[in-house]
């Protein structure tokens, strides 16, 4: 079954057109929302220099190198949004660029929210685990050390996130991004995130 949807431009994928220098060649509605969200202290025709960053990423890929860079950055409304960079074709090889600009989904905002309390490597793998629900014995084999290892490495986490259990560990991993928006309606799409 197939449905067609309208979504407003506030939570809209954002797209963007760049010229060779850089400069705003088109970006459609959801973009002018999306990029005054970014940075509101620019004029019309600006682009943030996030754009820039994750465009001008693009533009140092080697010709044998494939990928779409991408940028996560936390807008001044505090929601997190990923920035993606693609070529365009045209005649002219590699001359204009395209930048989708798109609410993050929890699996790419969960990671930064775990850097910015301070987790180690291994403590963030730890914590996303729980966040999957695995056991811990599931951990465990899934990481492969043991249950009391495991148990070792929750210790720091609770403590850094300020948390005492699993579960209040995943809604502070989870609170920026879901809380807000949970609050305010929005539909959550098949994947956990929201449309």
């Amino acid at each position: 079954m197939r449905s067609l949807a309208s979504t407003p431009p506030a939570d809209a994928p954002g797209l963007i057109v760049l010229a060779v220098d850089g400069s705003l060649v088109s970006a459609n509605p959801a973009a002018a929302v999306w990029l005054e969200e970014i940075d509101a202290s620019l004029s019309g025709g600006e682009v943030p220099i996030e754009v820039h960053a994750v465009a001008g990423r693009l533009r140092r890929l080697g010709p044998s190198e494939v990928g779409v860079p991408h940028l996560r950055v936390l807008t001044r409304a505090g929601r997190w949004a990923t920035l993606h960079a693609s070529w365009l074709p045209s005649d002219e090889a590699r001359a204009n660029v395209a930048v989708i600009i798109e609410a993050s989904t929890p699996a790419e905002v969960a990671p930064l929210v775990m850097i910015a309390y301070g987790l180690a490597a291994q403590e963030r793998a730890i914590t996303q685990l729980v966040c999957q629900g695995l056991s811990t014995r599931e951990m465990a084999a899934r990481l492969q050390i043991t249950v009391n290892t495991v148990q070792d490495h929750l210790k720091p986490v609770f403590e850094k996130t300020g948390v005492r259990s699993r579960r209040e560990l995943v809604a502070t991993i989870l609170r920026q991004q879901y809380l807000p928006r949970a609050k305010a309606g929005h539909p959550i799409g098949p994947d956990g995130g929201f449309v």
